[in-house]
């Protein structure tokens, strides 16, 4: 039986990958209009284009994973992790609306935290 921690947690990973994925496709329209109209794309964009996508699929591995398997449960916390940092840069360059991602991702990391893990499957 899996605990309503592990099943919000799970939920709201799902929901920040979604959200993470459209953030990176509006990411990549903006880059392909700038390349149109001839201006500079600062390296650091082209960084976040290609590791978005990656802890994207990190965060939803995670999430599938989470009632399954019990390393799913430190890749979650780690990419928890990398999220704050992430939200972090953001919020210090202006970008206010991040420190919801901050908040959501401390409460999934206390969630994952707190719940009891599910005890190992023999092979």
């Amino acid at each position: 039986m899996v605990g309503w921690q592990v099943r919000t947690a799970r939920a709201v990973m799902f929901a920040q990958a979604v959200a993470s994925l459209g953030i990176w496709v509006v990411q990549v329209l903006t880059t392909i209009v700038r390349l149109g109209h001839n201006q500079e794309v600062p390296g650091s964009v082209w960084l976040v284009l290609v590791v978005n996508p990656l802890i994207t699929i990190l965060v939803a591995v995670a999430a599938a994973l989470l009632t399954r398997r019990s390393w799913a449960r430190g890749l979650a916390v780690v990419m928890e992790v990398v999220g704050v940092v992430s939200a972090l840069v953001s919020v210090f360059t202006g970008f206010y609306q991040a420190v919801i991602a901050i908040v959501l991702a401390i409460g999934v990391i206390v969630l994952v935290t707190s719940s009891s893990p599910r005890p190992a499957h023999a092979a």
